[in-house]
This record gives structure tokens, sequence and C-alpha cells, in this order.
């Protein structure tokens, strides 16, 4: 789903002990690089980082088994679970986030994900695609995460076909609790990637971290400048798809309102001070495509954004554009979007 690659910038600063770490979760790697912290500190914070990661994923996993799994079971049966709760969390911070795009952000929709066979760490998918009766069926039932009841520690549904699968916030909650660790064992410089989605503590090397944009058409597309604890989120159809029957490029990120891949853009990257909101948001543009880009945008209070779409165009906020230095330049669909000159546009909309 992520787009970032990790690359420094040029430049002179300090000389720090750098530490490196790497560890496979959800999936995917993360990478975590330390710097100007004592051994001592590094080594008690990255050993609780790995535990971290490592209930999440026994907790959050959508296919292998895990509480969500579990969950989803019940859920199926039309019987309640019990949650542990980070998955309460999950539910309660995507709340806001699915009414603020429209639904085109629903982690209700884990059924649909599993139809079309993406839950998988082997891409390209090459199972058959879901057919329109069962397509058909699936809209009908249209399951939506406000149908999802939370009492305590329980969560059930009315609506069986509500499948929960948290893959396009997952990430953004583990990073804030990354974050979180490292603060609190007094790591002051750090970048963290999951899965090439990446946020960042302090500087690096006196200068701010840089990271590279992969181009959705092969190769870097540019890189972005990224402040302390600044989040950059991504998505696009070049790492985890399927082709369709004429050989063009399925995405993983799913249409609800289809209940088909999403055509439209080619990558989205988001840039926020909130990981969470950031995943989120790069999966939602991604489902708006080109035509809604300015609408989930101003909605979910995005002031950094940029999509390249299938057609090799680019939409930009103003505050996005300052950011990037381009390796190429994409046709441009009209003047950036102007939110103003931070990352920050303000709240989700409530109208």
């Amino acid at each position: 789903m992520l787009a970032v690659a990790l690359a420094l910038g040029a430049g002179c600063g300090r000389e720090e002990p750098v530490r490196m770490e790497r560890l496979y979760v959800f999936g995917t790697l993360a990478d975590v690089e330390i710097r100007g912290a004592e051994t001592t500190q590094s080594t008690a914070a990255l050993a609780e980082v790995s535990a971290l990661l490592t209930q999440r994923q026994a907790e959050w996993h959508a296919w292998e088994p895990s509480d969500l799994t579990r969950i989803n079971r019940a859920l199926a049966a039309g019987e309640p679970a019990v949650a542990p709760p980070s998955v309460i969390e999950l539910i309660a911070r995507s709340r806001p986030l699915e009414a603020a795009s429209e639904g085109l952000f629903d982690p209700a929709v884990g059924g649909l994900v599993s139809a079309w066979g993406f839950h998988t760490s082997t891409f390209p998918v090459l199972t058959a695609p879901p057919g329109e009766a069962w397509l058909q069926r699936w809209r009908e039932a249209r399951p939506r995460l406000d149908q999802v009841r939370v009492d305590g520690n329980l969560v059930s549904s009315a609506n069986p076909a509500v499948q929960l699968d948290f893959g396009a916030i997952a990430e953004g909650l583990a990073a804030e609790a990354i974050l979180e660790v490292l603060a609190r064992h007094g790591i002051r410089h750090a970048l963290v990637s999951l899965g090439g989605d990446v946020v960042a503590l302090g500087d690096g090397n006196g200068r701010p971290w840089r990271v590279g944009l992969q181009d959705p058409f092969g190769g870097v597309l540019g890189s972005v400048r990224l402040d302390d604890h600044e989040a950059l989120f991504s998505t696009g159809n070049y790492n985890k798809f399927r082709e369709s029957p004429t050989g063009a490029r399925w995405g993983h990120v799913l249409d609800p309102r289809t209940g088909r891949p999403a055509r439209g853009a080619a990558a989205v990257v988001v840039l926020h001070r909130d990981p969470v909101r950031a995943d989120a948001g790069a999966t939602a543009l991604f489902v708006a495509g080109p035509s809604g880009f300015e609408r989930t945008t101003r909605r979910l209070g995005l002031g950094c954004v940029l999509m390249v779409t299938e057609e090799n165009e680019m939409l930009v906020t103003a505050a996005m554009k300052a950011r990037v230095d381009l390796l190429r330049n994409p046709v441009s669909l009209g003047p950036p979007l102007d939110l103003g000159p931070g990352c920050e546009a303000g709240p989700p909309a409530a109208d």
C-alpha cells in the first residue's frame, strides 16, 4: 500500500551515534533509525517497540490468527465478541474519519478485501476476482462502520456482512504508539518506517529528515521534507495489486461504493502531524480519485496532499508543493489547492 522510500537529505550536520533496527510486522518491514542516543537507551526503546508491534500483530492481523479474526468470526455468526483495548481504540479513532470521508475510508469492508484476494502478502494476486452476483449481494448488504456497536469491551453488529479490517489505519496508530515509546525512553531523534510510511522525531543529523517518494510509473518521483512529529503516509497501485482481464492494474484499495478496485488515482501522499489521519486520509483520497480530491481533502482537514493520477497527471495542495522537490513533473491538473500554509487544514468537516 505504501510508497515512501527512506532517503536522508544531503548536507552537513552534527556527528552522532546511529542505531538501525529492522522488524517484521503486519506482513511488511518496519525500520527504525535512532540518532544521538546512548546504546542502553536505544536498546531498551527498540525492545519495547518490538514487543509492542508483536502484540499489535496478534491483535490486529486481518487474516492470520488474531483477536481481529476471532472477532470477525463472531460478527459473521451474529454474535458479540470480546475485543482487546487496542481494537476498541481502532474503532473509536476510525469513526470520525469514516464520517468525514463520507465512507470512502471504512474499516467494515474486510469481507470485500478478502473476496478480492487482498488478504495476502504475495502479489500480484492471481486468484479469481469475485463475480458480479457476489458483488451485488455485498452492495445490498453494504456493511458500514456505523453498524458496529461497542459496549464496554464487547463488539457486535446486526449486519453479519460486517468484517473489520484496519489495514488503512493500523500502521498510523502503531506509528503514533512507537513515537510515544521512543519519547518515553528519552529518544529525541528518530525516523520510523512501517512498510514505507514514515514518522519523524526530531531531526536527522542536525537537518530536517528527507524521504523519497516512489513514482507509480517507476523510480523515484521526488523527496519531501519531514519535520519533528510529522507523518508521511501514502498508497498506490504499484506494489499490492492484481491484473484485470484486459491487463490493467487493479490496486488493493477498494471503493466501498462499487465494491470494486478504486480507479483514477495511481498514488496519493499525505503529510500531517497525526499519523492516524494521514493513514486513513491517503486511502480515502485514493478512493475519491481526481474528481473528489478537493472535497475529500477539505473534509478531512488535510493541508499537505499530493495525488498522481493513472493518466500521469498531478493534483497538489499549495502547502505540499512547498515541501516537495520533484525529479519529474506530471501534467498539472490546475493550480495548487490553497488551504493555507500548514499541513493541518482544520478538523474533519461536520456537515
